[in-house]
């Protein structure tokens, strides 16, 4: 069978955006957002899936093996949602797609790298080759983030650190922010 041209994925991907778009009119409308400010991020949106179809497919990438990964650790008490797992190239790859403005690594995104490993670690008992931090808005590839003892080790003080730093152990003094979903991904 014969490869699906690249420009033939790439206008499916969009017009499945702009289905999706176009019916979710009333949420966005919610927003209270002027026409152009509404433009904007739809463009934006339609450049972020130009790029990843591009790298997806100058890079002959497979399916991921997970994608949405929900990891939750009882020995770390930590939940992550990674969102992409490429087992099949050897050594896992984890990936955090991000849409920031400027494609640069900051240090909330190495934390949260070291999370993930950890989390991987647990779940799977085998450490993460890297993570790869994929900004959408730029078609450049995404950047790694190399995992080693070392990082798993800050990975650790950190969370540490914040256990440490935690006052209270009242639920009450923790107000849900995710619209239910720590209450059934912890359980």
């Amino acid at each position: 069978m014969p490869a699906t041209p690249i420009s033939a994925i790439r206008e499916e991907l969009i017009a499945t955006f702009n289905r999706l778009w176009n019916h979710a009119g009333d949420q966005l409308r919610m927003l209270n957002l002027d026409e152009e400010e509404l433009k904007s991020f739809r463009i934006e949106s339609e450049r972020m899936l130009f790029n990843f179809s591009h790298w997806l497919l100058k890079n002959d990438l497979k399916v991921p093996d997970f994608s949405e990964l929900r990891l939750f650790s009882k020995n770390l008490k930590l939940l992550g949602i990674i969102d992409a797992v490429h087992q099949h190239t050897g050594e896992p790859i984890l990936v955090d797609y991000k849409t920031s403005k400027k494609a640069i690594v900051t240090d909330d995104m190495t934390r949260q790298a070291a999370i993930y490993a950890l989390l991987y670690k647990d779940k799977f008992d085998k450490i993460p080759e890297a993570v790869l931090i994929h900004f959408l808005v730029t078609p450049g590839d995404p950047i790694p983030i190399h995992i080693d003892e070392h990082l798993l080790d800050y990975g650790k003080i950190l969370i540490e650190s914040v256990r440490e730093k935690t006052i209270s152990e009242d639920k009450r003094d923790y107000p849900c922010t995710c619209g239910g979903y720590c209450e059934r991904d912890l359980k």
